[in-house]
This record gives C-alpha cells, structure tokens and sequence, in this order.
C-alpha cells in the first residue's frame, strides 16, 4: 500500500508578549499539504502543538537536585485540531489544509541547557486504512516585554560603566543599547587609564557570557558558559600605558539555539547574559594582576510585529493570489 505524503508548514515562531501570566497567548496558523499518489480511503487528519524530547548540542546532562519538575518539560503541552475525519476515498492529486491553534500565554520559552530542555513542534497525522503517516515542523517559543512593560525601557538604557581597581587603573565601557539581537554584530569601545606611572598592558578585549541558573531545593546551581572567544586587541599587548587607551571590538553573537539562548527571566530554569571587559596589566615590578569588568546585557528576540524582508525559509508561506493563461 502507498501512503499518501504528509508536509506541515507553521508561519513563524511563536513569540509572546508579556510575562507569563499577562500574556494573552498566540494564534500560530500553517497548512498541512497531502499529496495522494494512489486512491485512498482517509480516515482523518489531525494537527497537534505539543512537547518533545528536542536534542541539540549533542548529548545533554541533567543536573541533579535540579527543582525543575520533568528535565524536558515541566508542563507537557499539547493542542489539537481535527482538520478531516470524514472517511472517504481521496483520489489522486494534491489537498491542501489550513489550521489555526491558539496558543495559551504561560508557555515555557524553547531552551537547551544542561539544567533541561523545552521544545515544541506542530505535527500532522494522517490516518489511511489501518496505518498511519505522520511528520513534524519543529517551532521555537519565545517572550518579549509588551509595550510599556518596566523591562521594555531596557531598551533605550546604554552600555556604560567604570570602576577603579585601588586607585591605581580606571577601566571603562561604552557601547549601544543593552538589550541585543542573536546573529548580528556587538560592537563596544573599552577604555585603560593608568593612575600611576608605570603599568604596561599585556592583554585587553571583550567576553559574553550566559549564565545559566536553576532552582534546587536548597539553593541555586549556576552554570557560567563562555562561549564566544575574547574579542582582543593584539596591537596593544605589552604597550605602556601612557594616560590612557581606547579601541574598538566587534563580537558577533550567534544565531539563537545554537551557541546561545535569549534571556529567560521566568520558570524553573532562567537565562540571562552578562559583558566582561578583560584587562591585564604588569606594573614596574612585574606584577601581573588580571581585571574584569561586568555589566549586564539582555539577548532577546525581535517583536512579532517586527518587519522582515522574505526568503526562501519562509516560502511555505507563500500563496497563489491570480494565475494568467
């Protein structure tokens, strides 16, 4: 018996404004597209959002004493709509189904850390004679601030600090806003003034980190991952410090899920992201002493309303509006 081919197409990730429980929830539409070679009797046709056992990165670790409920779901979720169950012979030929599932607004962001995993999927399942066809397209959830949200402000505040270590070495950092999108550039400006005569610079540049925090029933595990090498500034290793030194480093953060999460702020197991600024310094004795300078920094998502230019990704998306003889 050949089975009819099954394709589901979703539009678009999901993205939640709003903390979980003042989200209203998401309206994810797709179509599921049957193609019949042979005649067929169908018996149903179903779409389902749901839950699964992702896997990327390679093999994770579940950390123990981790209070996260289930390691790859602490809430299974799964929604479905019936698209066909009339149960009679398809022809040959190519049927096309469109569904709309409304989503609620607590779900859990799409995450693979050691601490667990969440990952969801729209999955058809054709039901012909006494077998079945099924295929899944995975979907990634994610959560921004809704508009005029406290942490939404987040994104006119800028990247710009300072200390002195022991009144001898000023560090500072300037940059663009805090809150940054995966897959582009981060371009920051870092500063060395030296009080005292005398310093010599030996090695300066820039490090992301993501922090990685779960709940445990007596306290919190934290799990810090730098994952992108330091932006550096090789011209200046072993220059003196001569009042004070400035450069220019350009870091390009990751696509989202593959060497980076966006920032998690709620649920058992949270995300969030922090700049390093690397100084090491060797004074006239030869000394050497190390300095960091954190700051806090936020990787978030685009806005659902944001404007995209199309590509070939989205071309399930497309629909034939007039065809001319």
């Amino acid at each position: 018996m050949i089975l009819p081919s099954v394709r589901v197409f979703a539009l678009g990730d999901v993205v939640l404004e709003g903390a979980p429980d003042e989200s209203q929830g998401h309206l994810i539409d797709g179509r599921v597209i049957v193609t019949v070679r042979v005649a067929t009797k169908v018996r149903s046709l179903d779409v389902v959002f749901q839950t699964t056992r992702g896997r990327r990165w390679g093999r994770l670790r579940r950390m123990r004493n981790c209070d996260n409920g289930d390691d790859d779901n602490s809430k299974p979720v799964a929604i479905k709509e019936q698209l066909y169950s009339e149960g009679k012979e398809w022809s040959r030929g190519t049927y096309e189904f469109f569904f709309r599932i409304e989503l609620p607004g607590d779900l859990r962001e799409t995450m693979f850390t050691a601490h667990g995993r969440v990952a969801y999927e729209v999955r058809a399942t054709l039901a012909a004679g006494g077998m079945r066809r099924s295929t899944a397209h995975s979907v990634a959830v994610k959560r921004v601030p809704y508009i005029g949200a406290a942490w939404e402000s987040l994104t006119s505040d800028v990247v710009h600090v300072s200390a002195v270590w022991r009144d001898r070495i000023e560090m500072c950092a300037l940059g663009c806003s805090r809150v940054q999108r995966d897959d582009q550039p981060l371009r920051v400006t870092g500063v060395v003034r030296a009080l005292e005569k005398g310093f010599r610079l030996t090695r300066v540049g820039f490090v992301l980190e993501e922090r990685t925090r779960c709940r445990t029933a007596s306290t919190s595990v934290v799990a810090a991952s730098r994952f992108l090498r330091p932006g550096e500034h090789g011209a200046w290793c072993h220059s003196p410090i001569v009042d004070q030194l400035a450069f220019d480093v350009e870091l390009q953060i990751p696509r989202a899920y593959r060497r980076i999460h966006y920032d998690v702020k709620h649920g058992p197991v949270t995300v969030s992201h922090r700049l390093a600024f690397v100084v090491a310094v060797v004074d006239e004795s030869g000394h050497g002493t190390s300095l960091r300078l954190f700051t806090p920094l936020h990787i978030m998502p685009r806005a659902a309303d944001a404007i995209e230019l199309p590509t070939y990704a989205n071309a399930a998306a497309d629909r034939l509006i007039l065809a001319s003889a």
